[in-house]
Protein backbone atom coordinates (compact mmCIF):
# COMPACT_ATOMS: atom_id res chain seq x y z
CA UNK A 1 0.00 0.00 0.00
CA UNK A 2 1.19 3.42 -0.76
CA UNK A 3 1.17 6.32 1.65
CA UNK A 4 -1.55 8.04 -0.39
CA UNK A 5 -3.91 5.07 -0.16
CA UNK A 6 -3.29 4.77 3.60
CA UNK A 7 -4.10 8.47 4.10
CA UNK A 8 -7.17 8.12 1.87
CA UNK A 9 -8.41 5.14 3.91
CA UNK A 10 -7.85 7.00 7.21
CA UNK A 11 -9.71 10.06 5.94
CA UNK A 12 -12.53 7.87 4.60
CA UNK A 13 -12.78 6.15 7.98
CA UNK A 14 -12.89 9.54 9.80
CA UNK A 15 -15.57 10.80 7.40
CA UNK A 16 -17.60 7.61 7.93
CA UNK A 17 -17.38 7.98 11.73
CA UNK A 18 -18.42 11.62 11.42
CA UNK A 19 -21.42 10.78 9.22
CA UNK A 20 -22.56 7.95 11.50
CA UNK A 21 -22.19 10.23 14.56
CA UNK A 22 -24.23 12.94 12.86
CA UNK A 23 -26.99 10.48 11.91
CA UNK A 24 -27.13 9.11 15.48
CA UNK A 25 -27.26 12.65 16.88
CA UNK A 26 -30.05 13.60 14.43
CA UNK A 27 -32.08 10.50 15.34
CA UNK A 28 -31.55 11.19 19.07
CA UNK A 29 -32.74 14.81 18.71
CA UNK A 30 -35.74 13.68 16.65
CA UNK A 31 -36.93 11.20 19.28
CA UNK A 32 -36.17 13.59 22.15
CA UNK A 33 -38.32 16.25 20.41
CA UNK A 34 -41.13 13.71 19.87
CA UNK A 35 -40.98 12.76 23.56
CA UNK A 36 -41.24 16.43 24.59
CA UNK A 37 -44.21 16.91 22.26
CA UNK A 38 -46.02 13.93 23.79
CA UNK A 39 -45.36 15.17 27.34
CA UNK A 40 -46.50 18.69 26.44
CA UNK A 41 -49.65 17.36 24.76
CA UNK A 42 -50.59 15.43 27.91
CA UNK A 43 -50.35 18.49 30.17
CA UNK A 44 -53.69 19.83 31.25
CA UNK A 45 -54.28 22.70 31.23
CA UNK A 46 -51.86 23.32 28.37
CA UNK A 47 -48.94 25.71 28.84
CA UNK A 48 -50.14 28.30 26.28
CA UNK A 49 -53.50 28.55 28.09
CA UNK A 50 -51.75 29.05 31.44
CA UNK A 51 -49.41 31.68 29.97
CA UNK A 52 -52.11 33.69 28.23
CA UNK A 53 -55.11 33.28 30.49
CA UNK A 54 -55.07 30.62 33.18
CA UNK A 55 -52.42 32.06 35.49
CA UNK A 56 -54.06 35.47 35.64
CA UNK A 57 -57.27 34.69 37.54
CA UNK A 58 -58.99 31.78 39.29
CA UNK A 59 -61.38 29.62 37.30
CA UNK A 60 -64.65 31.40 36.48
CA UNK A 61 -63.21 34.78 37.44
CA UNK A 62 -62.65 37.31 34.64
CA UNK A 63 -59.41 39.16 33.99
CA UNK A 64 -60.61 42.75 33.59
CA UNK A 65 -57.21 44.22 32.86
CA UNK A 66 -54.01 45.38 34.47
CA UNK A 67 -53.60 48.01 37.18
CA UNK A 68 -51.01 50.81 37.07
CA UNK A 69 -48.42 48.48 38.64
CA UNK A 70 -48.92 45.78 36.01
CA UNK A 71 -50.89 43.44 38.29
CA UNK A 72 -53.77 41.35 36.94
CA UNK A 73 -57.21 42.52 38.10
CA UNK A 74 -59.73 39.71 38.50
CA UNK A 75 -63.48 40.15 38.84
CA UNK A 76 -66.01 37.64 40.12
CA UNK A 77 -68.45 38.34 37.26
CA UNK A 78 -70.39 35.12 37.82
CA UNK A 79 -70.85 35.66 41.57
CA UNK A 80 -69.03 32.47 42.57
CA UNK A 81 -69.35 32.07 46.37
CA UNK A 82 -66.19 33.01 48.25
CA UNK A 83 -65.60 32.29 51.92
CA UNK A 84 -63.92 35.08 53.87
CA UNK A 85 -62.18 33.63 56.94
CA UNK A 86 -62.06 35.61 60.17
CA UNK A 87 -58.77 34.09 61.40
CA UNK A 88 -55.42 33.15 59.91
CA UNK A 89 -53.27 34.83 57.25
CA UNK A 90 -56.25 35.28 54.90
CA UNK A 91 -58.53 36.85 57.51
CA UNK A 92 -60.59 39.60 55.89
CA UNK A 93 -58.64 39.42 52.60
CA UNK A 94 -60.93 37.16 50.53
CA UNK A 95 -62.71 39.83 48.54
CA UNK A 96 -65.68 38.08 46.89
CA UNK A 97 -65.78 40.61 44.05
CA UNK A 98 -62.25 41.66 43.04
CA UNK A 99 -58.68 40.32 43.35
CA UNK A 100 -55.21 41.37 42.23
CA UNK A 101 -52.32 39.06 41.45
CA UNK A 102 -48.79 39.78 40.21
CA UNK A 103 -47.97 39.11 36.54
CA UNK A 104 -45.47 36.58 35.23
CA UNK A 105 -42.00 38.09 35.38
CA UNK A 106 -40.86 39.67 32.12
CA UNK A 107 -38.79 37.27 30.01
CA UNK A 108 -40.28 34.20 31.69
CA UNK A 109 -43.03 31.77 30.72
CA UNK A 110 -45.24 29.20 32.39
CA UNK A 111 -44.74 26.92 29.38
CA UNK A 112 -42.02 24.27 29.13
CA UNK A 113 -39.08 24.13 26.71
CA UNK A 114 -38.41 27.90 26.58
CA UNK A 115 -40.82 28.86 23.74
CA UNK A 116 -40.30 32.10 21.83
CA UNK A 117 -36.95 32.69 23.50
CA UNK A 118 -38.54 33.04 26.96
CA UNK A 119 -37.16 31.25 30.01
CA UNK A 120 -39.41 28.55 31.43
CA UNK A 121 -40.08 28.63 35.16
CA UNK A 122 -38.66 25.69 37.07
CA UNK A 123 -41.01 23.82 39.39
CA UNK A 124 -39.55 25.71 42.36
CA UNK A 125 -39.91 29.06 40.57
CA UNK A 126 -43.56 28.26 39.77
CA UNK A 127 -44.22 27.45 43.41
CA UNK A 128 -42.47 30.62 44.57
CA UNK A 129 -44.39 32.70 42.00
CA UNK A 130 -47.71 31.29 43.20
CA UNK A 131 -46.76 32.31 46.74
CA UNK A 132 -45.97 35.92 45.80
CA UNK A 133 -48.48 38.60 46.73
CA UNK A 134 -49.25 42.17 45.74
CA UNK A 135 -49.28 44.88 48.42
CA UNK A 136 -49.94 42.55 51.35
CA UNK A 137 -52.88 40.89 49.58
CA UNK A 138 -53.35 37.15 49.15
CA UNK A 139 -51.04 34.94 47.13
CA UNK A 140 -52.58 32.59 44.61
CA UNK A 141 -51.97 29.64 46.96
CA UNK A 142 -53.51 31.47 49.90
CA UNK A 143 -56.57 32.27 47.80
CA UNK A 144 -56.96 28.60 46.80
CA UNK A 145 -56.61 27.35 50.35
CA UNK A 146 -58.62 30.05 52.14
CA UNK A 147 -61.21 31.56 49.81
CA UNK A 148 -63.14 28.60 48.42
CA UNK A 149 -66.92 28.60 48.17
CA UNK A 150 -67.23 27.63 51.85
CA UNK A 151 -65.06 27.01 54.89
CA UNK A 152 -62.51 24.18 54.36
CA UNK A 153 -63.31 23.93 50.63
CA UNK A 154 -60.58 24.97 48.22
CA UNK A 155 -61.05 27.49 45.47
CA UNK A 156 -60.73 26.11 41.95
CA UNK A 157 -57.82 27.23 39.82
CA UNK A 158 -56.80 24.74 37.14
CA UNK A 159 -53.06 24.37 36.78
CA UNK A 160 -52.42 26.14 40.08
CA UNK A 161 -54.11 23.90 42.68
CA UNK A 162 -51.72 20.99 42.13
CA UNK A 163 -48.61 23.14 42.44
CA UNK A 164 -49.83 24.89 45.59
CA UNK A 165 -50.82 21.62 47.25
CA UNK A 166 -47.71 19.68 46.19
CA UNK A 167 -44.64 21.88 46.73
CA UNK A 168 -41.53 20.76 44.86
CA UNK A 169 -39.10 18.70 46.88
CA UNK A 170 -35.61 20.03 47.37
CA UNK A 171 -33.02 17.98 45.57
Amino acid sequence: MTVVSIITNILAFIALVFIISYVIYFIYKFFKNKQNQVITALMNPPGPYMQNSGIKCPDYWVNTGIDSNGNYICKNSFNIPSHNPTTGTAAGKCDPERLKFPPIQSGYTWEYNNPNGLTSYTDQEKYDFLNTSVNNSLTRCQWINSCGPSSNVQGIWSGVNDICNNPPTSS
